[in-house]
């Protein structure tokens, strides 16, 4: 969890989530549907995707995994049906109860078969010192049976009101301050193989032992 809280109108916090946002918007970019599903750990807008019709966006509540919105939910619990959204996006949760381990599972139940799963938080092996290690997040999810792509970091190393702006980017590739990581289903799909053509036996018949060609021309004649 993290070791020190931050002010949700912080300038700095507000810039890293910027950051970070561009890179989920493009993230997906590839999806198409009707809806998407954000637990915002802190509030901000959701990325513009056109091919999102509507997000339902749940925050966290006053009580103990008390989620809310338009409904109330526990994230180890939600109540949606399987497969409901078409992207399903958990944002900075550092400072909430969330534990990957138990929402791993219902994460992956509303996703739908083609969509995109991602998790963005800060990083704290950067000079934020805040934010839950990616690699739990990656063991959850593999544990409950999605595909899930490299780690990539992105926002300032620092908190800083410009965001990544002017930092050099192999500094913010190998350093930043925030983390994402996507995660799709497993599809196994069927490849249909030629059936390959029956082979035609055509039968020989030997030609006599010791024979040769000349003499059966003359026996013939």
């Amino acid at each position: 969890m993290s070791k020190r809280p931050f002010d949700k109108d912080d300038l700095a916090i507000e810039a890293i989530g910027a950051d970070a946002m561009a890179v989920c918007a493009a993230r997906l970019g590839r999806v198409a549907g009707t809806y998407a599903l954000v637990l915002d750990g802190m509030p901000m807008t959701v990325p513009a995707v056109s091919g999102v019709g509507c997000w339902t966006i749940l925050r966290p509540g006053p009580d103990t995994g008390d989620w809310r919105g338009s409904l109330h939910a526990a994230v180890d619990a939600l109540p949606f049906g399987d497969e409901s959204f078409c992207a399903v996006l958990v944002r900075f949760t550092q400072d909430t109860d969330i534990e990957p381990e138990v929402v791993a599972g219902e994460l992956t139940r509303v996703l739908a078969p083609h969509g995109v799963l991602l998790i963005a938080d800060l990083h704290p092996r950067s000079l934020w010192h805040a934010g839950i290690p990616p690699g739990r997040w990656e063991r959850a999810l593999r544990a409950a049976g999605l595909k899930v792509s490299r780690t990539v970091r992105c926002g300032a190393p620092w908190p800083r009101v410009r965001g990544a702006e002017g930092v050099p980017h192999w500094l913010v590739r190998g350093m930043g301050g925030a983390w994402i990581i996507e995660a799709q289903r497993r599809t196994l799909t069927a490849i249909p193989l030629r059936k390959a053509p029956a082979r035609r036996v055509v039968e020989r018949k030997p030609v006599l032992p010791g024979a040769h060609r000349k003499s059966l021309v003359r026996q013939r004649a």
